[in-house]
C-alpha cells in the first residue's frame, strides 16, 4: 500500500465535559497531532525542552499521519496540511474569560538545586502569575481532516484534553468518535476555509489575514497572507 492510498477523509468529534480554555482564536488539528507524535519520541524528555527554542525534528518527519497538498514557486515551503481547526458546537458570542494562577510550592524547596536561599517569584523560573484565558462552554469539537486513520485513532488515544490546561482539568475529553466522510473537508466545507489558507497556494477571498498557516503555530516564520478559517473562499 502506498502512502497515498492509505490516507482517506474523515471527521474527529470530541464530546467533551468541561469548558475549552484557548491560547489563540483557533485550534489546529495537526498541531494536535504533531503535539502528541513529538511527545511520543521523546518522552519525558519532551517536558524538560528549553521553551525559547525551536523544534529539531522536522515538521515533515512529524506529520506523516496526515495528507500534505504542495505546490511549487509558493515563497512558503510549498506545503499545507490538510487538517481543520475546530468546529465547536458554539459560537465565539458564548466565549467567556478564566483566572488562571501560577506560584511556587514551598514544599518543594529541597529539590532545588542552588545555593540560594530565596527563591525569586517576581520573575525567572518560579515567577507566580495571574493569567486571563479565553474559554468556550463547547460540549463538541469537530476536525475534519485527510490521512492514516489508524494512526490518527491511535494517537488520539493518549489525548487527555484539548487546548490549553489541561492540567486545571480545562477541555476534558468524555468519548471520541471516527466517522469517513465522502469528500476531504479538511481545506474547505461548503465554500468556507476550514483552515489558515495561504494565499500563494491560489486562494482568495474578500477577507484576508497575516497567518502562521502550520505548525509550530507560534513561529513567526510560518505567517503567511491566509484566508482565516471561517471565510467565504473563491480561487481555488
Amino acid at each position: 500500500m502506498t502512502l497515498t492510498n492509505r490516507f482517506t477523509p474523515f471527521k474527529v468529534t470530541f464530546s467533551l465535559q468541561t469548558p475549552v480554555v484557548l491560547g489563540a482564536p483557533w485550534l489546529n488539528f495537526d498541531g494536535v497531532i504533531s503535539h502528541l507524535i513529538f511527545r511520543e519520541r521523546l518522552g519525558q524528555d519532551y517536558y524538560t525542552l528549553p521553551s525559547k527554542e525551536p523544534v529539531t525534528i522536522h515538521d515533515g518527519q512529524l506529520l506523516k499521519p496526515l495528507k500534505r497538498s504542495r505546490t511549487y514557486g509558493a515563497g512558503d515551503g510549498g506545503e499545507i496540511i490538510h487538517a481543520s481547526v475546530a468546529q465547536f458546537d458554539v459560537s465565539i458570542d458564548q466565549a467567556g474569560t478564566v483566572t488562571v494562577y501560577k506560584r511556587f510550592d514551598e514544599q518543594y524547596c529541597h529539590e532545588i538545586a542552588t545555593a540560594t536561599r530565596k527563591v525569586n517569584v517576581g520573575s525567572g523560573l518560579f515567577r507566580a502569575y495571574m493569567m486571563k484565558l479565553p474559554y468556550l462552554p463547547a460540549r463538541s469539537a469537530t476536525f475534519y481532516c485527510n490521512g492514516d486513520l489508524a494512526e490518527i485513532v491511535r494517537l488520539i488515544g493518549y489525548l487527555p484534553g484539548l487546548g490549553k490546561k489541561t492540567a486545571y482539568g480545562y477541555g476534558m475529553i468524555s468519548s471520541v468518535s471516527v466517522e469517513e466522510t465522502p469528500e476531504d473537508y479538511s481545506l474547505i466545507k461548503d465554500g468556507v476555509a476550514m483552515r489558515p489558507l495561504p494565499c500563494s497556494f491560489g486562494y482568495d477571498s474578500d477577507e484576508k489575514m497575516m497567518l502562521t498557516y502550520k505548525s509550530p503555530y507560534w513561529d513567526k516564520r510560518n505567517v503567511a497572507v491566509c484566508v482565516p478559517p471561517g471565510a467565504k473562499v473563491y480561487g481555488y
